[in-house]
């Protein structure tokens, strides 16, 4: 229980036990309720969505139901999105500055058309989606994404010398943590939406895969910023395959 914990104190603004202070392998260890945590935020998504459907048009509830998951989230990972594509498009091919580029906090050009692309697709995704495939794509977003993070992390480099808040769970993150993790996102994925579902997950552990051995050529491993880029591009990879299955 103390895992999921952190893992929501971790992913979620919720104040489940803030301040309380846990060690790198506890760290590592609440990874394997990472798609547990994601599968709670698209249950979430997905009773906004009965609620205000009911009130406002689709176009609006789309734009709502975005918001709603960046505002839960404290936006963390769609920082770690824009701060990966300042870096990657600013450091020219040079891994120092690629790195010191990604960790300035300050948001780049590439940083925020990345964004309004980014968001920009989920919101039409979502406006698009036809009702047999809506719910299931809502669970599946972010509980897909909050797995290809385990994934992402499982036996990779971490690219900096100096810590930072994601350095614990790649460092520490056992095999484990990764089976119990892919086996939870293996059977929300199934419950969700079928053998859909569980294609969907398949083809975002490819994404993940070849995103993670980009990262290793390009900066000698993966950072904060690149968990929190890799889970954003898979919950767009989710919407849009659920577009193609339901045929719009």
């Amino acid at each position: 229980m103390s895992g999921l914990l952190t893992a929501f104190r971790f992913l979620t603004i919720l104040p489940l036990g803030r301040g309380k202070v846990v060690d790198a392998p506890h760290m590592a260890r609440s990874m394997a309720f990472f798609p547990l945590v994601g599968a709670w935020l698209g249950l979430l998504l997905l009773l906004m969505d009965r609620v205000l459907v009911r009130v406002f048009p689709h176009l609006v509830v789309a734009a709502l139901l975005v918001g709603i998951l960046a505002l839960i989230t404290g936006g963390l990972h769609l920082d770690g999105f824009a701060d990966t594509l300042d870096g990657l498009f600013g450091g020219r091919g040079d891994r120092a500055r690629t790195l010191d580029i990604m960790k300035d906090s300050r948001i780049g050009a590439m940083g925020v058309v990345g964004l309004v692309v980014l968001l920009g697709i989920k919101f039409t995704s979502i406006d698009s989606m036809g009702a047999a495939y809506k719910g299931g794509a809502l669970v599946l977003m972010p509980t897909v994404a909050r797995w290809s993070q385990v994934q992402l992390a499982f036996k990779a480099t971490y690219a900096r010398k100096e810590g930072s808040l994601a350095q614990p769970f790649v460092e520490n993150l056992e095999i484990s943590h990764f089976l119990a993790a892919s086996a939870g996102a293996a059977l929300v994925s199934y419950i969700a939406a079928g053998v859909s579902g569980l294609i969907v997950l398949a083809g975002a552990g490819i994404v993940t895969m070849l995103a993670k051995l980009y990262f290793t050529r390009r900066i000698g491993g993966i950072t904060g910023d690149t968990i929190g880029a890799v889970s954003e591009m898979n919950e767009v990879l989710v919407l849009l395959a659920f577009l193609v299955i339901g045929g719009v």
